[in-house]
């Protein structure tokens, strides 16, 4: 959706889409945007899924980035709200991707968890 987004956005565009069609053309973001939404497509029904983790946190790492540097540069005056957003969704991805290892389990001699 966000593929057609890009392809349709109204003009004249928004701030941010000024500035991320200054870096590269907005035709190539949905490109982008359209291709990562493919390979997550395509993982969905598999057992490994780490690419379509991998594209989809890349996406919005460089987006909220390219949002955030933007911002600073002045380009885009709340470029740090779209910034926020978008690298908040790809941590939220790297998470259910399972990117942070569980913790060293601590006998602390407290509060304990089940356990089957």
């Amino acid at each position: 959706m966000y593929c057609l987004s890009l392809l349709t956005s109204p003009r004249p565009l928004s701030p941010l889409y000024t500035w991320m069609d200054t870096l590269v053309p907005l035709p190539a973001w949905a490109a982008c945007w359209g291709a990562v939404g493919a390979i997550c497509l395509w993982y969905a029904f598999r057992a490994y899924d780490t690419p379509a983790f991998m594209a989809a946190v890349a996406l919005k790492v460089a987006w909220g980035i390219n949002a955030a540097f933007g911002w600073l540069t002045g380009a885009v005056p709340l470029g740090y709200v779209s910034a926020v957003i978008w690298l908040a969704f790809a941590a939220f991805v790297h998470l259910i991707a399972g990117g942070i290892p569980p913790g060293v389990r601590r006998g602390t001699g407290g509060w304990r968890a089940w356990t089957l």
